[in-house]
């Protein structure tokens, strides 16, 4: 599997999850997860939450090369779903520490949707500090914006580019390198 999907909604049908599958729909090495179909539990200090769904999650980006996590805009930040996911990633400094260095280098994209025509300014910080922090590349975000819920995402040219550009990533790191 080289795209893995991780969706993180209260509606597992809709608009943030059809964006994703648009995304992925000309990606021919890819898989989507549901979060909402899954247990997994709240970071927990004590690490109580061995047997729930993250560390088989986790497994699953090491064989990935490339990872789109998509979530709604709810009240300006991310849904609960993906939040309480990436509390998760504290597993993957403590008892999992090895399994976390394994994201180095993989890149890290965002997809969301929200009724506002533009995302909130601060909505994608903590996605980006994320990959910061496991020494991913960061590799940008999809937001588009949806009116009501029963609006269906239609295919358009800022889709296609943003499944280009994570089917086929420029790094500017390399590209700068070899100027």
């Amino acid at each position: 599997m080289s795209y893995l999907g991780i969706i993180g909604t209260s509606r597992s049908g809709g608009q943030t999850a059809q964006l994703v599958r648009e995304v992925f729909s000309g990606l021919d090495d890819g898989q989507i997860i549901d979060l909402n179909a899954l247990n997994i539990g709240y970071f927990d200090y004590d690490y109580g939450n061995q047997g729930d769904d993250f560390l088989p999650i986790a497994q699953m980006m090491m064989r990935a090369e490339t990872i789109v996590l998509a979530s709604p805009v709810y009240w300006y930040t991310m849904s609960a779903q993906m939040k309480a996911f990436i509390d998760r990633f504290n597993d993957l400094t403590g008892p999992y520490k090895p399994l976390g260095k394994r994201l180095a280098g993989k890149r890290l994209y965002l997809v969301a949707t929200g009724a506002q025509p533009t995302v909130p300014n601060s909505f994608d910080q903590p996605f980006v500090d994320l990959a910061n922090y496991f020494d991913m590349r960061w590799g940008g975000m999809l937001y588009q914006q949806v009116r009501s819920e029963s609006e269906d995402i239609i295919a358009n040219s800022e889709i296609s580019a943003f499944a280009q550009t994570v089917k086929s990533p420029i790094d500017l790191r390399e590209a700068m390198l070899s100027i």
